[in-house]
């Protein structure tokens, strides 16, 4: 029943952006797609648990339904996502036919910062909460503080020998590989956003094939991208002043 209701869900907001109720492709919605989608992924990951433990008990018919539902409920999330990601950047600012090119290159930005400042400002944080707590762990010298957590990853397949850990590596590998997959995913969909505004905004600023260039490499930087975003779009948004609101 909840797969249905999901299922509706993505058809209504499918149905209202068709009829221009609504624009999927402003940042609010970039937004609430990759929400939604980490949401889907996390469900569709708790009932694939679910169908493997029916299947390993033997359940048989139950066990079919319940690997059947999994893979259904992966789908709603990575359609609608493939769907807004797909309409933010060939279609910015759709329900604007007067829109310029400056005003589809800043749109085009905002739904990378939209998404990408508050995927960085998490997996930053979560990073550096990891790097204290294994300072105080570890007890070592100041200066290694930010390079703990790559020693731990580094050391992780090695724990895995220590019988308890690996123990306990039942239960957190699933969970390592599941957050490796939706940071991939969704740091993915940031950098198509901010690499193509990226691109599109340097190219209306007229600047030099060098500096496009370094911006697309810059683009790749965790931190560094959202600065050069930043600063890219409010030279847009200078420069469109005099024109329709953006």
């Amino acid at each position: 029943m909840a797969i249905l209701l999901v299922y509706a869900a993505v058809v209504l907001l499918f149905v209202l952006d068709r009829m221009k109720k609504i624009e999927l492709g402003h940042p609010v919605w970039v937004l609430l797609t990759g929400a939604g989608y980490f949401c889907s992924t996390l469900w569709t990951a708790a009932l694939t648990l679910l169908a493997l433990v029916q299947t390993v008990e033997g359940a048989g018919i139950s066990s079919l339904l319940a690997w059947g539902q999994a893979a259904l409920s992966a789908l709603p999330g990575t359609l609608l996502g493939l769907y807004v990601v797909g309409k933010a950047n060939f279609f910015p600012l759709a329900r604007v036919p007067e829109a310029t090119r400056v005003q589809r290159a800043a749109r085009i930005l905002d739904d990378g910062l939209a998404l990408g400042i508050p995927l960085q400002v998490l997996l930053l944080g979560g990073y550096g909460y990891a790097a204290v707590s294994l300072h105080g762990a570890f007890q070592g010298p100041v200066w290694m503080l930010p390079f703990y957590p790559l020693v731990l990853a580094a050391l992780w397949p090695m724990l895995h020998l220590v019988f308890h850990v690996a123990l306990v590596a039942i239960v957190l590998d699933p969970l390592i590989l599941l957050a490796a997959f939706l940071i991939g995913v969704l740091w993915t969909v940031q950098e198509i956003f901010l690499l193509h505004g990226l691109v599109r905004g340097c190219i209306l600023q007229k600047k030099r094939p060098g500096a496009l260039a370094l911006h697309i490499l810059l683009g790749l930087v965790p931190a560094v991208n959202l600065i050069l975003a930043i600063r890219l779009r409010l030279a847009l948004r200078a420069g469109a002043r005099e024109e329709v609101s953006i």
